[in-house]
């Protein structure tokens, strides 16, 4: 069995005109929304043996929180996952090591709400910021999951508490 812990940066800051899409930091409201996310996460007990990570600084940012609260585990941070399509989301997750069972995919919107529908067939009209699910799939290797019986165990947003 694998499972892929799909999640979104959070919220963003778009008041400095001067920064690209790369460079814009979380906001205020990204800041307290994470931590609640990730202590979800956490106590879903579901945990990831290796975290995948955008480059932006909004998902740098968001996994600096995540990693505070979470076990460590191996990050890597990669410019493949900026603004990636769902296929490359899943070519990137097909490709990660079958001795890992569990792997967290810290990206953006469009493609992370997309991987929700094309892996699991989970229709979601937009993965909200900081929003968070994992898949599981019953295969023993990530290269298969395109082929494998899913199940949506969880999708967490931060509005779900209000």
């Amino acid at each position: 069995m694998k499972r892929v812990i799909l999640m979104r940066h959070g919220k963003s800051d778009w008041s400095n005109a001067g920064q690209t899409d790369h460079q814009r930091t979380l906001n205020a409201r990204g800041r307290k929304d994470t931590p609640q996310i990730v202590r979800k996460i956490k106590a879903y007990g579901i945990l990831p043996e290796l975290i995948l990570v955008s480059d932006a600084e909004r998902t740098r940012e968001t996994w600096q929180i995540l990693s505070e609260i979470l076990p460590a585990a191996p990050t890597r941070f990669t410019h493949d996952l900026y603004l990636a399509s769902a296929q490359q989301i899943i070519k990137i997750i097909e490709n990660v090591d079958p001795l890992i069972d569990t792997v967290l995919i810290l990206a953006h919107n469009p493609g992370i709400t997309d991987v929700f529908y094309s892996l699991a067939g989970v229709q979601i009209d937009n993965v909200p910021t900081a929003g968070v699910g994992c898949i599981q799939f019953d295969t023993d290797t990530f290269k298969n999951i395109m082929e494998s019986t899913t199940e949506l165990e969880y999708f967490y947003y931060p509005k779900m508490d209000q």
